[in-house]
């Protein structure tokens, strides 16, 4: 009787037992699953992340590239001189070589259309190419009817080969009057800038980069006979599968209205890729569209090996539990000893799975970290690159105009104001950006130092409201004109140092006064008295009318580079920040309820 009791006790153990079993393969299943879904959705979030990323940053790395050959042709327009075709080219071969790794060629047309002078081709060369009426080119025409710059589509020249053209157009002053006297032009090769912007791709973002202009035309594709064909001609739609031909004709609609976007795409066979839309403007004229492609490649890999490991692991759950039904049924007197086995193994398992997680977020932060660091270099470099290269550019041209008056056999020669003026604003842009980043090593390796000494912050405030209505005074009147700055003088000192604390308020009003064409821009100055640390402080703030903070770089504000302007190397705030910390003051900043932002810092008063 009580054999047969334990043998029916046996089979329901080994009953259950083969019911667990099921059960836990069942939901194992299920929840790998769900865990495969939600890492593959990760994983697509993070490819949409990084290409949206990835499109931003090409396209102000478009525009990096692009400016200085803008620059170039504004200078060549204004310093030409007909009277002196061999000079003004040694100048047009000297900014030829300064862009050579972009530019084919500039080119200087007379109010013709003919040829005047091509850089580095010498002249019996030239005279061969005077006969070409060029007068019915859109980059001859519309300059020379809308006296404004002209940035072109791929246009196919003579040799097959398609180009972007870019042309300023050469004004003369005749009896008060602006005289059109012909165009200068650069020309790009298309497959040489698209071949850049691609590489300019981080490798994680494995797509591809497409450029159309804003009515649809094709500059740059992966498919070279497409170039110069509208999106919706028959050429481009051939190659889209009428699968996914209206969602992809929609988005390609969408990126061309001036805006930036991101979308996913289902391809044939349910594979995804994401496009993502960036406008450039340049001028505030919107010219192009920046699109890249970035397949779910990654995130369709990682799916596949979760389902491989989902269906593992399953396998082996069912090859366990056959085992220990086995196991069960010839030793089930040993079963608790077993169980506690059991138990501590899957204890140690889980604290390596543990560990394993914990070791893998460690890495994840390590490479993104790192990933950042690098970003920043990047940026850093390129904007250190262009900030230098812009006031160079202004200092050399009027340097090489007198050099060619000396070399023409005169004593001396006449300088007009402007041209000093010139020189001498952009030499201090330049001192301003080697200080800032002197500045920054030296926040950086903790070697700044304060000379304190006491003041009326009253005479910085009023030598900086000076200097910088000075600075507008010759880089923009206008904008001086219709800008009204408050500020009541009080005598308030402060025991600082008397520089830097100048170098703070002087960044905050450049700050304000590049952000508000027109209106208010307000100073105001106090002494409250800080409870926590019973000691005065002095707060200064200075508000204005302006566009107010952008809301993404509000929290990272006085972090390095965090700007949206394409002017300026984004040091100044954070460079103010660590002036400030280093008073043991503070800053800060906010939006204005009714427009406009004001900035706040407050030191010790002694």
């Amino acid at each position: 009787m009580i054999s047969i009791v334990s043998s029916r006790n046996n089979i329901f153990l080994l009953i259950l037992v083969v019911g667990v079993g099921i059960s836990l393969s069942i939901l194992s299943y299920h929840y790998s699953g769900l865990t495969a879904d939600q890492i593959g959705e990760i994983a697509s979030g993070d490819i949409r992340s990084n290409a949206i990323i990835e499109t931003d940053g090409l396209s102000k790395t478009l525009l990096h590239i692009i400016d200085p050959v803008s620059t170039n042709l504004e200078i060549l327009s204004k310093i030409v001189n007909y009277s002196n075709i061999d000079g003004t080219k040694i100048i047009m071969d000297e900014v030829q070589n300064s862009t050579k790794s972009l530019t084919e060629g500039y080119y200087w047309i007379n109010e013709d259309g003919r040829i005047v002078s091509i850089s580095n081709v010498n002249s019996s060369v030239i005279s061969s190419y005077s006969s070409i009426d060029l007068s019915n080119r859109e980059y001859f025409v519309i300059p020379k009817e809308t006296h404004t710059s002209y940035y072109s589509s791929a246009i196919e020249s003579i040799d097959k080969i398609p180009r972007l053209y870019i042309s300023y157009p050469i004004m003369e002053k005749s009896a008060g009057e602006s005289v059109f006297k012909g165009v200068i032009v650069a020309s790009i090769k298309i497959h040489e800038l698209g071949r850049f912007l691609q590489s300019e791709l981080a490798p994680q973002v494995a797509g591809n980069v497409g450029l159309m202009d804003k009515n649809g035309i094709i500059i740059y594709g992966s498919n070279p006979s497409l170039i110069g064909k509208y999106y919706l001609g028959k050429d481009f739609q051939a190659l889209v599968p009428e699968e996914i031909r209206e969602p992809y004709n929609s988005l390609l609609a969408k990126g061309l209205q001036g805006s930036a976007g991101a979308e996913d795409l289902i391809l044939l066979g349910g594979n995804k890729t994401t496009i993502t839309y960036q406008p450039v403007y340049i001028g505030g004229k919107y010219l192009w569209t920046l699109f890249v492609s970035s397949p779910h490649q990654l995130a369709a890999e990682v799916g596949f090996l979760i389902n491989n490991q989902k269906n593992f692991s399953t396998l082996m759950i069912l090859i366990i539990g056959a085992v220990a039904l086995g196991i069960a049924f010839l030793i089930l007197s040993w079963n608790k000893r077993l169980e506690s086995a059991v138990n501590s193994r899957t204890i140690e398992l889980k604290d390596a799975n543990n560990s394993l997680i914990k070791y893998n977020k460690l890495l994840e932060s390590a490479n993104e970290k790192l990933s950042i660091h690098d970003k920043m270099q990047k940026e850093f470099i390129n904007i250190a690159a262009h900030e230098l290269r812009t006031p160079i550019m202004p200092i050399l041209g009027d340097a090489i105009f007198l050099e060619k008056q000396f070399e023409e056999g005169k004593e001396e020669v006449k300088v007009d104001r402007e041209q000093v003026s010139s020189i001498i604003r952009n030499a201090k842009r330049l001192k301003r950006l080697a200080s800032d980043i002197l500045d920054i090593t030296k926040i950086e390796s903790q070697s700044l130092k304060l000379n304190k000494e006491r003041f009326n912050i009253k005479d910085i405030i009023l030598s900086s409201i000076s200097d910088i209505k000075t600075q507008l005074l010759s880089s923009n009147p206008e904008q001086l004109e219709n800008l009204n700055i408050v500020y009541e003088p009080k005598d308030i000192f402060v025991f600082a140092d008397k520089n830097r604390i100048t170098q703070v308020i002087f960044n905050l009003l450049g700050n304000s006064v590049k952000f508000t064409e027109k209106g208010s821009i307000g100073i105001d100055v106090k002494i409250e008295r800080d409870v926590v640390k019973n000691i005065e402080t002095v707060i200064v703030s200075i508000w204005d009318t302006g566009q107010g903070i952008d809301p993404d770089i509000l929290p990272r504000l006085f972090t390095k580079f965090a700007s949206k302007s394409f002017e300026g190397t984004g040091l100044g705030l954070f460079i103010s920040k660590s002036i400030i910390n280093s008073h043991n003051g503070k800053i800060w900043a906010v939006n204005n309820p009714d427009g406009g932002a004001t900035f706040y810092f407050k030191i010790p008063q002694q």
